[in-house]
């Protein structure tokens, strides 16, 4: 989205100048007034040294400011008013300019005015800008945002999908072959290759869950994890797992998914380098999280700040998708996946909230 960055500055561009603009059609327009109030002050001069009677003279005036657009008012030299235009005569007093009518060094009246009443509105005009441009380009930032998650969750759901329709021709081929030779194998293998099949079976129907519509319903939380973890001891046997969650606790969910994240939770554990790893429930009014605690190498900064984002990783090999995982597996739920506390090889959990039943 490249265009993104020079959209935005033309935005700003455009903003600045009409911002610049108003500025100085204002400072023209009381500039104007000015020039205005002194052609006044002149003319009134003229007029009242001239022959012409009192009320000559004023009705001229008034003739002379009827298109005049900003505020005015003339008083005579006892301090009566004359002429006003613009301004309703008990407010003459807050015209904030004074121009006094001189003939030959004496004053012989005063003009009063204002700018036009307009050009406060015209000053807002730059503010106006401001506040539109920074409201347009939160939303710009705002939907980019949520496209681009749309982006990176349709791609999850194409891949998924796709892995799932791959896997499951092979892994179908499998188990036919392993009817034809299971009678000819020895107990434990003949178990072992059941069980990894199983799991295979289990990986592509995780795969297949990810890519559409998952159907939650209520499980139990313990025998899940426990599951998980039997598996995980086979697989990591100097990795010291404790489990402690209560029994009975039940919550809205997929199985295969929630023991996938619990999974997830472990593995970026030991990867981490992790030789305790502590798998606790805490049961709310409406919720239960699952933390994972470790005492691994933990999260710097920068991965608190990118842990759930795509491709994150701290291995130079891997496509660092585990916790990525855990989030989508968490928004298909919606639950909730975060990062509780890190303080390198001494505790680290993680924390995965779900719907409690």
């Amino acid at each position: 989205m490249r265009w993104r960055p020079l959209f935005l500055i033309l935005l700003w561009i455009l903003t600045l100048s009409g911002i610049l603009s108003s500025f100085w059609v204002v400072n023209k327009l009381e500039e104007n007034a000015k020039k205005s109030s002194r052609a006044l002050s002149i003319l009134v001069s003229t007029l009242l040294i001239s022959s012409l009677s009192d009320e000559e003279i004023y009705q001229n005036l008034k003739k002379v400011t009827v298109d005049i657009d900003f505020p005015v008012a003339i008083l005579d030299n006892r301090g009566k008013i004359r002429v006003v235009k613009n301004v309703a005569e008990g407010n003459v007093n807050v015209l904030r300019f004074k121009e006094d009518i001189t003939f030959h060094g004496m004053k012989i009246g005063e003009l009063r005015y204002d700018y036009p009443a307009y050009t406060k509105w015209l000053r807002l005009v730059g503010v106006a800008l401001f506040l539109s441009l920074l409201f347009l380009s939160l939303v710009f930032f705002y939907a980019a945002y949520f496209y681009r998650r749309y982006e990176y969750s349709e791609f999850w759901a194409g891949f998924a999908k796709g892995l799932a329709h791959q896997l499951a021709t092979p892994i179908s081929s499998l188990y036919g072959w392993y009817e034809y030779v299971k009678e000819k194998l020895p107990p434990e293998v003949r178990e072992g290759i059941r069980r990894d099949l199983d799991r295979l079976s289990s990986i592509l129907r995780r795969f297949s869950k990810l890519g559409g519509d998952v159907e939650l319903k209520e499980i139990r939380l313990r025998p899940i994890v426990l599951d998980v973890v039997s598996y995980l001891r086979r697989r990591f046997k100097n990795v010291e797992i404790d489990v402690d969650i209560p029994e009975g606790v039940k919550i809205l969910g997929d199985a295969e998914l929630v023991g996938w994240a619990v999974e997830n939770f472990v593995k970026n554990s030991v990867e981490a380098g992790a030789t305790k790893i502590r798998i606790t429930a805490e049961v709310g009014e409406k919720e239960v999280c699952v933390s994972t605690t470790d005492n691994g190498k933990g999260f710097t900064k920068e991965g608190l700040r990118k842990a759930f984002k795509e491709s994150f990783s701290t291995k130079q090999r891997g496509w660092g998708v585990g916790l990525t995982l855990v989030k989508k597996i968490a928004d298909l739920h919606g639950g909730r996946v975060f990062i509780r506390e890190s303080e390198p090889y001494y505790r680290t959990t993680v924390v995965l909230c779900l719907k409690r039943l």
